[in-house]
């Protein structure tokens, strides 16, 4: 008999012994369901290691992409998905090294060093700005200096990305100095981005009386008041509630927003790309070989958007 009607008279045998007898049946879904599980058993899985990183990061740099309109125009969430992504993709990229020098054959015991710091600074559950910290001092001896590049730009973005994800409800409104008005909450993270030029630029006639809230001003993210209608100044959740939407002019001496809206720029989702690269690849700079050359491979992507 010729091998492939041989090979179709026993497929044509089996279906029909399958489809005759339930317990043959059982018998070939416990087969196929063996064989299911030994192609993503733990081996294989290790032989091949996609990480998750670079995923993450492809995220952020895709949504930076989206924005399409002047650097400085605010109100764009893509920025906020830039910021979020970018801090996230750091992370993984710290827990994946330690993975990287757990496997990594030939390497000096400082690679060794550095992935037990680095595993026991995640059993501790470290914050993020001290993991790095604990990774630069292994591998070069010394610490980031808070106040320079690169460590000075991520600790901004870890901030502004811990805003987002866990603000608390006892810091939505705050003043500055004790004095209330002018800015409310988060003042610390429009602080610390203020300077970098990133932010939603007001116009001109904006800008001497720019209000940034974080709570929702039930008339939309972007409002122009005018001082003469006796709601100033804002320096409670109740004040802000207070505000009636007939009061509210379509033209005036004070511009108010929702800080997202302030941080949703293209700069911003640029910087905190940029944020990301810089802190990656300084940390892969840092590392002796062979661990930097295995970081570049898996992590080539904080690499090419660094230059």
């Amino acid at each position: 008999m010729d091998p492939s009607s041989s090979e179709k008279h026993h497929r044509g045998s089996t279906s029909r012994n399958m489809s005759g007898n339930p317990t043959t049946q059982a018998l070939a879904r416990r087969q196929i369901k063996s064989i299911i599980i030994s192609a993503v058993s733990p081996t294989a899985a290790m032989a091949f290691w996609p990480p998750n990183a670079p995923t993450l990061f492809s995220i952020a740099v895709d949504s930076a992409k989206r924005i399409t309109s002047a650097p400085r125009a605010g109100g764009h969430n893509e920025a906020l998905v830039s910021v979020v992504f970018a801090a996230a993709s750091l992370e993984a990229f710290l827990n994946e090294s330690v993975y990287l020098a757990e496997n990594t054959r030939g390497a000096p015991p400082i690679v060794s060093a550095f992935a037990q710091v680095m595993a026991d600074a995640e059993e501790s559950k470290a914050q993020i700005q001290s993991k790095f910290q604990f990774g630069s001092l292994v591998l070069s001896g010394k610490t980031y200096e808070k106040g320079a590049a690169p460590y000075q730009d991520f600790s901004d973005l870890i901030a502004v990305r811990n805003s987002l994800m866990h603000g608390k409800s006892n810091e939505l409104f705050l003043t500055i100095d004790g004095k209330p008005g002018g800015l409310l909450n988060p003042v610390d993270v429009i602080g610390r981005l203020t300077s970098k030029n990133i932010l939603h630029e007001a116009q001109p006639e904006h800008q001497k009386g720019f209000v940034a809230v974080a709570g929702d001003t039930f008339t939309g993210q972007l409002v122009l008041v005018n001082d003469s209608d006796g709601i100033s100044p804002w320096s409670s959740v109740e004040s802000i509630r207070a505000i009636e939407t007939s009061a509210l002019k379509p033209r005036g001496e004070r511009l108010l927003s929702r800080w997202t809206y302030v941080i949703g720029t293209k700069a911003v989702a640029q910087w905190a790309c940029d944020t990301a690269s810089r802190m990656a690849t300084d940390l892969m700079d840092k590392a002796p070989s062979p661990l930097k050359q295995g970081m570049e491979s898996y992590f080539r992507c904080f690499v090419m958007s660094g230059r």
